[in-house]
């Protein structure tokens, strides 16, 4: 498969590497302003981040989101489209769900809860690494909530004309049940 992987900056560049082995993987480092190659890919990944938090509310300029830019290829890329972590939650404002403090850095293995509707894929327990500040606890009636934990929405699914939208809180690059090399079977 043909990757595009946006690194939003993340600190697991390398995990990602090693789960994407056998597949022809371009990443570019995101910043305001970039032109993404995804034309002639089959996916795009979007990485969890580096812990700055700029896609809440920090602005790069006045008016202007720092990831303003991939929130535009989020909702114009005729591609699926995979985020993790940071990538969730810029997918989540994209499409004007709310991205709110979790209080403190949830940083561990947490149990998942699987809605009832997905137990055929994924079984009914997913553990999961989790490392993020943010949270999603409501999304659009048109996506699909596939999976939550104690801290919120933890995989959503969003289908439309463009493709499929599916995003991860947690960390599938990290292992777990549920790794990345089986959430791109969901994709391809």
């Amino acid at each position: 498969m043909k990757i595009l992987l946006v690194n939003n900056h993340t600190v697991h560049i390398n995990s990602l590497g090693k789960a994407l082995a056998g597949h022809q993987v371009e990443v570019q480092t995101y910043r305001p302003g970039i032109e993404f190659n995804y034309q002639d890919k089959d996916l795009i990944i979007l990485s969890g981040g580096g812990g700055e938090g700029l896609e809440i509310d920090d602005e790069y300029e006045p008016g202007r989101l720092w990831y303003e830019d991939e929130m535009k290829l989020i909702q114009t890329a005729d591609k699926p489209i995979l985020g993790i972590c940071m990538g969730f939650e810029v997918m989540a404002r994209a499409y004007g769900a709310p991205v709110t403090s979790a209080g403190s850095l949830i940083l561990n293995r947490e149990d998942l809860e699987v809605s009832e509707d997905y137990i055929h894929l994924f079984g009914n327990r997913i553990r999961q690494y989790e490392a993020h500040s943010w949270r999603v606890e409501d999304v659009p009636s048109d996506f699909d909530v596939l999976a939550t934990s104690k801290s919120g929405i933890e995989i959503f699914k969003y289908e439309d004309q463009k493709g499929t939208r599916f995003a991860t809180q947690f960390h599938p690059e990290k292992g777990g049940t549920l790794e990345l090399p089986r959430l791109l079977e969901h994709l391809a």
